[in-house]
This record gives C-alpha cells, structure tokens and sequence, in this order.
C-alpha cells in the first residue's frame, strides 16, 4: 500500500506539469536527508517557514543549521524507512515572459508516510500565486487513501483540493511498479526550457508567416525548435564531457529531412551541417542559400556511410530508421582515427524494418503495443553495432515522442572488425522469412491518401450507411420533430457497417480512415471524441460566412455582400436531398442549395 503510495507520489513530485500547467518541470537546487524526528507533517512546515524569502545559498545554510546533511542522489524507489528527505528545487514557469522562476522545499517522511510542500518565495501578487501553490501543503497516505492537507486550512488551497488531490487519488489507484522513462532527462530541464523560450521567440513568428505546406504549422513549428533545443543541449553537454574546444561545433547530417526546417535551426545557430530528402517542399526555397539541402534518393546498404558529419540525425525518417545505428557504425569504421565516431539521434515514428514494414509477429509482443515492440526492435539495432543507446522522451506536440541517443567510444581495429561481424550477420539474420530483401526507398511522387482521391461511390455509401445507423439510434421524436439522430463510436461504426460495406480495407488504406472521410463531409457530420453525429443545419449570415473563407480574395467579395441571399451557394445540401425529413431550414436561410 504504501509503496503505491510513493509511486503515485513520485509523479507529482518529478512531473508537477502535468496537473499544474503553468510549470515546464522542477529542477533540483540542492537535496539533504536525516532520521526523521518531526511529529506531524505541521511540524515540519512550522520549522521551514524561516527559509522563506532566503536566497538559494541562505536557505543551504539554514538547512545545515537543522541537522539536515547534504545527499547528493536520493530517489522515492530507494528509501530507507524512518527517514527524511528534503529537497529545494526551482519551480520553471512555461511562459518565462509572464512569470519568474521561484523556489520550493519539499521534504518526504517516510515514517509519517506524507510530503510536504513549502513556497519558499515571499508572496508577490501576480508571481508566485500565478505559478504554484501560495501555500503549505502536505500529500499524506492515511488508512489506504491520499489525504490533502493545507496549513492552517488556508483558502488558497482551494486549486489543490480541485485539481491536485484527485489526481493523486487516479494515480494511486492505478499505479503499479512500472515507471515511464521521464521526459527530457538526458539533458537540463532549465537549460532546455530557457533554450526553448529563447528559439521559439525568435523563429517561431516569422517562419509562421510565410509558411507554405499545406501541414499545420503551430504544430510542425514548435515541433522542430523543441527538437533543435534538445540537439544542441545534447550536443553542449558532449562538448563539455569531452572536453571539446570551446568553438569547436558538432556537424550533422539529416536524413529524410521533410521540410527542412531542423537543418535550418541548427544551421541557424551554428551547427553545420545538411538534410537530404527523396523530394523538395515548397518552404525549401524560403530558406537562405546557406541552409543546405539535396534532394536525394538515399538507398543504404552495407557500404553506406557519411564521412564528414558527427552525428546522424533521423527527425521521423521512418523506412531509414533502422539503418540508422547501421550507417553510424559504418561512418565510423571509415573516418579518419583523429575524428571522434559518427553518433546518432533517433525519433522512431512509423515501424519499418529492414526490408519493409516492421512484423510485430517476429517479436516476442504477446503483452506490449507494436509502437512498444518497434522501439524495442531499433534500439537493439544500435546496441548490436556497439553503441551506448539511451533512451528519452521529447516535449513535442505528437504522440511518438520517444528517441534514442546513440554514442561509441573509439574502437581498436580488431574491436571495429567485430563489431562489423556482428552488423553483418544481423542483417543476414533479418533477410531469414522475407519475400522481398531489397530496400525500397519511397516515391518521390507524395502519395494523397485523405480519402479525397477514393471513388466518389465508395464515399457516398458509406455515407449514406453511417447515416442510417445514426437516425435508426436517435431518441425517439415528437410528430414534426425533425430527426436530429443518435451519436455511435466509430469503432462501433466499424462494427456495424463491416457487413454492408465491402469496400472498408479501401478506407483503412487512408491516412485517417474513416474518421478522415468523415471530417471531409464536415457539413453532415461531427466528429468529436471518436464519435460521430450528425451535424444540425443552422442558418448562416454574411459575416459568419466571410469568415470561413481562407482566401484573402473570397473574403473581400464577401464584404460586399449585403445580405445572406447574396452568398453564392455551390454545394448541394445533403440533408434537403437524403434525410427523411429534409432539411429543417429554409431554402433562403441554408447554407446549401436546395
């Protein structure tokens, strides 16, 4: 019970963001430890408030004063029982324009089996009340339940009992002995928050002005510096661990490079180095011309290798992926001795082996996800070409986070000679039970595949079926009530339609599926928290049409418009030509053409 406790613990202890949205992340300032000897949780709040308002080399000298000695690594799994720990850590806002950076003590008993939690900044209306709790508080495991106790039953405490406690208690209640590896962790929390800051200021803006892909660009933007944040942290603490000359810049390479937006970043702040793609993007001749990138056909096999870059970078490269570690093992076999080895960086996204897409069933997967199996499958590629792979998680909006870093040692020949054995019956090994064991490299041709390129009589039958199950699951309705239908989820949809519709394998083709297909018909459906329904017909004005527009021009005609009958409609309302009951409004007041 207790050990559960402290798992649940550990999450808001190390990850406050996740409830508190304010906060990028704590970072430790200093840590102590000592038998615990305090009485109640406001024990030890009451001999801490005295650190308030102290800076960070005041409050070391008051906690030595308290008997605490200092303990350079200590974590929640190892604890020892009838012993406290304290920690002060720097609680790092999200928007570092809108808030500073303040201090907190948090001290775990785990005799009394509680953590206690003191803002150590004197309150500044609008700093530390916008950022964390205002006031002392203590998580505590009473009986088999979470308790969350404020001092001296503080009002302000209010925003923990909402949001804190029950999140404590879903944890608590779930947890097990698994831990996640925690995002960020192979580099500094507050350096790469800083860092992140300072980039998206300064990139972010413009490029979002003149973006040309038809991708969303918040999401790909952010994406990308948060990626190049991380890879010159990284390659900051590499320069430092080696002792690297100050000036000295690591080079890369980036293969499959999309819309080169990464090389550009690093270029931009003083890595160089190129990205190679089977085809350009239209944002390719935005760029300045020292940001070099090739379109290229890359092929690999047992001979491919880059001489002149350190690190190989594989930004969602997805059929290149694996051959990664293979290409940085092979680089490093040919550079120069003076040269450090090629290193590698990661971002797995869709599973490809060797030789096509990733067989899950090739694995030992009874109990874990394909995604889980095919990250296993590249990071033993990398250890089996002798590589230190580690394994982190970036803060970037999408659901494949996970990367690995890949970094050797410099070998003897006799070492490099076996490892290339190795590397070698590895991929002989992977050839065992495949039909095709040629590479193929994608086409240069992007493929569409959101289902706008399906055959129109595929599209409207599953329409017209999705519609049927929804009026058939609706309420039942008053005489000359129109029929506004029910709500299925789409994997019940699934389900449903499979027999009727013969045509589902040609959908699942799509990027998207079905739940795509049906965002594309927008004005029958709603798709919201993977269900759909139907979409109710409403009259539309002149202003709110203009501002759907997203050409400029179509805007500027519509100015002019001085009612909704001087709109010009062109698409067909579906429900006035299908619903049983037609449409609801009026051929003037519709949107549509009736």
């Amino acid at each position: 019970m207790a050990e559960t406790f402290w798992n649940a613990l550990k999450v808001w202890s190390q990850k406050p963001h996740v409830v508190n949205k304010r906060l990028t992340g704590v970072a430790s300032v200093a840590q102590w430890k000592c038998t615990s000897n305090f009485s109640s949780w406001e024990e030890i709040v009451e001999k801490h408030l005295e650190l308030i308002g102290l800076n960070e080399v005041e409050i070391e000298k008051r906690m030595s004063s308290h008997l605490w000695s200092k303990s350079e690594h200590w974590t929640i799994e190892n604890h020892e029982e009838n012993t406290c720990f304290a920690s002060v850590r720097r609680c790092l806002p999200k928007q570092t324009r809108r808030h500073q950076t303040v201090l907190e003590l948090e001290v775990i008993d785990f005799k009394l089996k509680c953590a206690v939690y003191v803002p150590l900044n004197e309150a500044i209306e609008g700093e530390i009340e916008n950022l964390i709790p205002p006031c002392p508080y203590a998580a505590c495991l009473v009986s088999s339940d979470i308790e969350l106790k404020v001092f001296k039953s503080d009002t302000r405490g209010e925003w923990l009992l909402l949001h804190v406690l029950p999140k404590l208690r879903k944890w608590y209640a779930e947890m097990d002995n698994h831990s996640g590896v925690d995002s960020v962790h192979l580099v500094s929390l507050e350096a790469y928050n800083n860092l992140y800051q300072e980039l998206k200021k300064k990139y972010v803006p413009n490029i979002a002005k003149v973006w040309p892909e038809c991708t969303d660009p918040q999401k790909f933007i952010h994406e990308d510096v948060a990626i190049a944040s991380y890879l010159i942290l990284l390659w900051r603490q590499e320069r430092e661990r080696l002792q690297l000359d100050s000036n000295y810049r690591q080079t890369f390479i980036d293969i499959g490079c999309g819309n080169g937006l990464l090389v550009y970043l690093l270029t931009s702040e003083g890595y160089q180095g190129k990205g190679i793609d089977i085809r350009a993007r239209k944002i390719w001749s935005l760029y300045p011309p020292e940001i070099q990138l090739e379109i290229s056909t890359l092929v690999p096999s047992e001979e491919t290798y880059f001489l002149e870059f350190d690190w190989l970078l594989g930004n969602h490269s997805d059929e290149l992926t694996p051959w990664l570690p293979v290409m940085a093992l092979q680089s490093s076999i040919k550079r120069h001795p003076a040269h450090l080895p090629t290193r590698y960086w990661v971002l797995p996204c869709c599973p490809f082996s060797f030789w096509g897409k990733f067989q899950r069933e090739k694995f030992n997967s009874a109990n874990s996800s394909r995604y889980f199996e095919y990250l296993r499958f590249v990071a033993d590629i990398g250890r089996n070409c002798g590589y230190d792979v580690e394994e982190d998680r970036l803060r970037i909006p999408s659901t494949r986070r996970t990367c690995f870093v890949g970094t050797i040692h410099k070998k003897s020949d006799s070492e490099w000679a076996d490892l290339l054995k190795i590397k070698t019956n590895m991929i002989a090994l992977s050839k065992e039970g495949v039909e095709e064991t040629m590479f193929q490299p994608r086409s240069a041709v992007e493929l569409i595949r959101n289902c706008t390129r399906v055959e129109r009589s595929i599209q409207d039958a599953f329409v017209n079926l999705t519609a049927k199950y929804l009026l058939k699951c609706g309420f039942e309705k008053q005489p000359g009530e129109w029929n506004q239908g029910g709500e299925i989820n789409l994997t019940d949809l699934v389900t449903l339609v499979s027999e009727e519709f013969k045509d589902l394998s040609r959908l699942k083709n799509e990027c998207g599926g079905i739940q795509t297909l049906l965002r594309n018909h927008s004005h029958i459906f709603v798709v919201q928290n993977k269900c759909v329904r139907f979409r109710s017909p409403h009259e539309i004005s002149v202003e709110e049409w203009r501002n759907q527009q997203k050409n400029p021009e179509a805007k500027r005609k519509l100015r002019l418009a001085a009612s909704a009958c001087a709109i010009t409609k062109k698409k067909a309302c579906w429900f006035f030509a299908n619903h049983p009951d037609g449409c609801p409004l009026t051929r003037d007041s519709c949107r549509y053409v009736h």
